[in-house]
């Protein structure tokens, strides 16, 4: 596959994947597009990885983990709303790792990163 694989691998999921094999509604596909799109402009401009550039190996975990934090930090985005990102990406990933072998213990090492508990969570389960 060409270095610049991410890109192809994405539009795959997006088109493909998420519509014809997976059957999900045209609400998902947007959202998921939506995550992808932010994931990409972070990847831009604060690690100065560029779309048309990106390879799936620089999309690791710590990355992922760095983009999260972002989101929160700069985009003042709650738990859901990150959460709902983090789905995305683990949805991309559990594809990959099917499609591409060689990327397992990368979306594996993806897949581990958790869901963020929300407050109101937190609340009803000590009380």
């Amino acid at each position: 596959m060409k270095e610049t694989d991410f890109a192809h691998y994405l539009t795959q999921f997006l088109m493909q994947y998420l519509p014809s094999q997976v059957g999900s509604k045209r609400n998902t596909q947007l959202s998921y597009r939506d995550s992808f799109s932010l994931l990409l402009r972070y990847c831009r401009d604060s690690e100065q990885l560029y779309p048309e550039k990106l390879t799936v190996s620089k999309v690791d975990r710590a990355l992922i983990v760095r983009y999260l934090q972002w989101l929160e930090d700069e985009r003042h985005c709650k738990a859901t709303t990150r959460n709902q990102r983090l789905a995305a990406i683990h949805s991309f990933f559990s594809f990959l790792m099917v499609e591409e072998p060689q990327y397992i213990q990368q979306g594996q090492q993806i897949l581990g990163i958790p869901m963020k508990r929300r407050i109101k969570d937190l609340f009803y389960t000590y009380h």
